[in-house]
């Protein structure tokens, strides 16, 4: 289903310049980086406080130590199949079926990255649209967001190059 109309306080919305700058204004407002928007104290000191204040000896070589191609074989293999593509347009079933075949070049890249401690913009890129629930879809309320992730940002053993 594609949004083509929404009805707000102000009138309505139609066409899909006008739909696309209201979503992305409403998103942009929402997720906001004020510091009124953040909440409370309470909140940010419950986030620090679960971060450890120290990395331990056991911790720092795990970080460190070198990737291997056995990982980068069973990150790809606990991916999900059957997922919408990304901006990538590259199934997961892709990486899987020819998981031996593209893991060295994988290695070879997150691990340039992580020597040079830069990643590609192109790797971190999504794709975000509006998907419509229940109810009447002229109202907003009734869109939710979803983010289309390219294969690499789809697995958390990848996500963090």
């Amino acid at each position: 289903m594609m949004l083509k109309k929404l009805v707000i306080e102000s009138g309505i919305i139609t066409g899909h310049a006008d739909l696309s700058h209201f979503i992305i204004d409403f998103y942009a407002h929402l997720y906001s980086s004020d510091a009124h928007v953040l909440g409370t104290t309470d909140a940010q000191e419950e986030c620090w406080t679960s971060v450890p204040a120290w990395v331990t000896e056991v911790m720092n070589v795990d970080m460190t130590r070198d990737l291997t191609l056995k990982e980068i074989v069973d990150a790809i293999s606990s991916l999900p199949k059957g997922k919408t593509l990304g901006h990538d347009d590259i199934p997961i079933e892709f990486f899987q079926e020819y998981a031996e075949e593209v893991a060295p070049t994988l290695l070879k890249a997150f691990t340039t990255m992580l020597n040079l401690g830069k990643t590609s913009t192109h790797i971190n890129k999504g794709l975000i649209t509006v998907i419509p629930k229940f109810g009447d879809h002229s109202k907003f309320k009734n869109w939710r967001p979803i983010t289309l992730l390219g294969i690499i940002c789809r697995n958390p053993t990848l996500r963090e190059f």
